[in-house]
């Protein structure tokens, strides 16, 4: 299974999103960033408390996701509202997030644990067009999450954004593809 993994980085007020597709073992295959999006002072009033959710699904995840030359299975995303992104791609886009006790259980959402305790529960939800396949998207992250974290590739996007923003790299030249 390969995953499309989703993360974003605000830094002052300059706002960019990656995409990392990796294997079973997490290994990267290919890696996407968008160029700097600053937000001014008005854009925030007028947009108030949609500001991210419009960045994250409109301005960077469809064009992120359609820029990938890697064909993936899933994405994943720590972002709720992208759960609405699955109207867009073909693919089921999951949720992931840090297991607690007081989350509602439906049939949108499932429990994964680390059979060996290494790494803490997590809780994915999907969109209601993959209700019915909930149970096998989370068995197939089940057996990836037996030996390697599926949350850690999280971090690198962000890293690696931060890398980027910190040196003043080119958007163009930081779209890498690693085959």
């Amino acid at each position: 299974m390969k995953i499309c993994y989703i993360n974003f980085y605000n830094l002052e007020n300059r706002y960019r999103a990656g995409a990392l597709i990796t294997d079973e073992s997490t290994k990267p295959l290919e890696f996407r960033v968008t160029s700097d999006l600053n937000i001014n002072r008005l854009q925030e009033i007028l947009y108030g408390e949609a500001l991210e959710e419009v960045l994250f699904k409109e301005r960077f995840s469809v064009q992120l996701v359609k820029s990938m030359q890697e064909q993936f299975d899933i994405i994943l995303t720590k972002e709720k509202s992208l759960l609405s992104l699955r109207k867009e791609v073909d693919i089921p886009v999951v949720h992931i997030q840090k297991y607690d006790h007081f989350l509602p259980l439906n049939r949108l959402s499932h429990k994964i644990i680390n059979i060996h305790d290494r790494f803490e529960p997590l809780y994915i939800t999907v969109d209601k067009v993959d209700e019915k396949n909930v149970i096998s998207i989370s068995n197939a992250l089940q057996e990836i999450y037996r030996n390697f974290n599926i949350m850690e590739p999280f971090k690198r996007i962000e890293n690696a954004i931060k890398y980027i923003m910190e040196n003043e790299i080119e958007a163009e030249r930081a779209d890498i593809c690693i085959r």
